[in-house]
């Protein structure tokens, strides 16, 4: 966790984020699993970070990956930025994910070569 300034804080998860693409060939008890641990480790990240309740965020997501190795697309890691957002509704940060909440979600391009993680931060939208 790296706090940038009071509304805006980085939140950094290590492990390597998958895609729709991969979730596409997962059971749905996998899916599930993979789910439920995302969202616990972004509840207790946002938690350690003494993040307070917000009424509305804007969310950049950057995936980290280690190689070149099964390169994902741009927002190809979609399904676990979702979990992690859930985990921030988990952890009170958020009343809800909906767009009233959520105003924007902005996906980057995957960093190669800095380890395997998601990134999300995740600032205080203006009224």
């Amino acid at each position: 966790m790296n706090t940038l300034a009071p509304d805006v804080v980085t939140l950094r998860f290590d492990e390597r984020p998958w895609t729709s693409n991969t979730e596409r060939r997962w059971h749905h008890y996998q899916r599930a699993g993979a789910v439920r641990r995302w969202r616990a480790a972004f509840a207790l990240l946002a938690r350690e970070a003494h993040m307070p309740s917000l009424g509305a965020v804007e969310v950049t997501v950057t995936p980290y990956l280690a190689n070149r190795r099964g390169l994902q697309d741009v927002a190809g890691c979609f399904p676990a930025a979702k979990a992690a957002i859930d985990g921030l509704v988990d952890a009170g940060v958020l009343p809800d994910d909906t767009p009233e909440h959520l105003r924007s979600l902005t996906f980057r391009a995957p960093v190669i070569g800095q380890g395997d993680a998601l990134e999300l931060v995740v600032s205080e939208a203006l009224q």
